[in-house]
């Protein structure tokens, strides 16, 4: 009964810390398939035209179809080159940004928590676990996925302290 209550009890904690990010998630995915939907729809003359050089089109180009300028978002229906200058026809995609603006709130609201970490989840964050390859005499029966570069350069980093413990 215990392990049943702990094991919804980390269940729950988990969907409520990423249900966030889960809406997230579904809810851009359901945006980007509404813009595509109005792109095909919708005449040529009332697509936005944004006029660019190659190297603010490259740094403005946030997917193949997608472009961020100056903080908007905007759906590209379609991208024509003359004389080395972007004729980029798109979508403003107010749904994005509000969407965007949200995860921003979110992520701002949780790295300006000012409650410090308590000092038991420090040490336990901080902890470095002994494995068994350390020991020479278990080597042979270490199994070999427990070899991972952390572990390698763990070992490197233990034999290179020449150190002696400090006395008293």
């Amino acid at each position: 009964m215990k392990k049943l209550f702990a094991i919804a009890f980390v269940c729950l904690f988990l969907l409520h810390f990423a249900g966030v990010y889960t809406y997230f998630g579904v809810r851009l995915m359901a945006i980007r398939q509404e813009m595509k939907q109005l792109l095909k729809s919708t005449p040529d003359h009332q697509l936005e035209l944004i006029r660019l050089t190659k190297s603010e089109y490259q740094k403005s180009l946030h997917e193949e179809d997608e472009l961020e300028l100056n903080g908007k978002m905007y759906d590209i229906a379609r991208v024509e080159v003359r004389a080395g200058i972007y004729y980029i026809y798109a979508l403003h995609d107010e749904s994005e940004d509000s969407l965007l603006s949200f995860l921003d709130e979110v992520v701002k609201r949780s790295s300006n928590d000012k409650k410090p970490v308590p000092s038991m989840v420090a040490q336990f964050l901080a902890l470095v676990f002994v494995l068994p390859q350390s020991f020479e005499f278990l080597h042979s029966l270490t199994p070999s996925f427990l070899f991972t570069e952390y572990t390698k350069s763990s070992k490197d980093f233990d034999l290179i302290i020449d150190v002696p413990p400090p006395r008293g």
